[in-house]
């Protein structure tokens, strides 16, 4: 009984429920195409499903679109793209997560960050590394091989990336 109060309150109040998934506003996925590139952005039923799981318990939520950005301004530029047409954004790193993070409960865009897999820079004094998302643990010790640095085993699995998982 309490249960119809709160769905009827919801309904009447106008808002969506923690489960509805509005649609993308017209000419969306063509903006996000003019930001990264046709290759880049996929709407493919097998892409969002990968890209709607992690390794946890949680079913499938898979986004509306999954893009590829390659570089910090188109991350920004799609950042503002979807604050501006109120479309949520979902960071996915390899997917090896463990508490659901990458479920696009709301639907909206997956920023696949896979790609952005540069590693800046490197002080052998200060034992530090500035990495972008997409970076692995795997590439990051082969970049460092030679130097006497490592970056051991720890919350970062072998697939793991140091942004989102």
């Amino acid at each position: 009984m309490a249960l119809r109060r709160v769905l009827a309150l919801a309904a009447a109040l106008g808002r969506r429920s923690c489960c509805s998934k509005p649609s993308l506003p017209p000419d969306f996925v063509e903006a996000l195409r003019a930001v990264v590139g046709a290759p880049n952005v996929s709407t493919a039923t097998a892409v969002r499903e990968q890209h709607g799981h992690d390794e946890s318990m949680h079913p499938c939520a898979p986004p509306d679109v999954v893009v590829w950005p390659q570089a910090v301004e188109q991350v920004q530029e799609l950042a503002a793209l979807c604050h501006r047409s109120r479309v949520p954004m979902v960071p996915f790193g390899t997917g090896t997560g463990l508490e659901g993070g990458v479920n696009a409960v709301q639907g909206g865009v997956c920023f696949d960050l896979s790609r952005m897999d540069a590693i800046a820079e490197l002080s052998l004094e200060d034992f530090s590394v500035a990495v972008e998302p997409g970076v692995t643990r795997k590439a990051l010790n082969k970049h460092l091989r030679g130097t006497g640095l490592w970056f051991p085993v720890g919350t970062v699995g072998e697939r793991g990336s140091w942004g989102w998982e």
